[in-house]
């Protein structure tokens, strides 16, 4: 027990030298706050450290690191919704925070990339439906082309048969 109050006492300490504020971590939060510290600088925002920044938070609803990080934590399994809402109420804590400012930016740039993309999209279809039904009205002025040029070969065969045929002699009686 000795342990975690200097532990305590030295994750305060730390806190305040980087700006943390002089909130001091409520006790027993000692080693749940170095099991978040160790699974984030170990890059492991898997279910382990979303349970660990939940009890956290638990503890201390507006702890913003706890936040960041569980924010992370649901980013990373897919829940960009639920991130989203966080970082959003991260900011209402701390408009400065720059991580919760980023990803926001960074997922409202996604959206216009989306949006942009959806529109280059169809107006790709609407040139290619335009360059079908253009393909198709060639297609149908040869096709009759085509039928014109039969039928006047048809008729060329046809006079010309009428030309080539003997011309019968008329029959006399006598």
């Amino acid at each position: 027990m000795a342990d975690d109050q200097k532990d305590l006492a030295a994750l305060n300490a730390a806190r305040r030298a980087l700006g943390g504020g002089d909130n001091p971590l409520p006790a027993g939060t000692g080693t749940l706050q170095r099991q978040a510290d160790q699974l984030a600088s170990m890059g492991d925002w898997g279910p382990g450290a979303e349970d660990v920044n939940r009890r956290l938070l638990e503890v201390d609803p507006q702890r913003k690191v706890a936040m960041t990080r569980l924010a992370r934590c649901l980013r990373e399994k897919g829940d960009g919704e639920a991130a989203e809402a966080l970082y959003v109420e991260i900011l209402a804590l701390d408009p400065a925070n720059m991580i919760a400012s980023n990803f926001l930016r960074g997922l409202r740039l996604k959206r216009e990339r989306v949006v942009a993309d959806e529109v280059e999209a169809a107006v790709a279809a609407r040139k290619a439906a335009a360059a079908a039904k253009k393909a198709e009205n060639v297609i149908k002025r040869a096709a009759a082309a085509t039928k014109k040029a039969e039928n006047a070969a048809k008729k060329e065969a046809s006079a010309a048969k009428k030309a080539a045929a003997p011309i019968a002699e008329p029959a006399f009686s006598d």
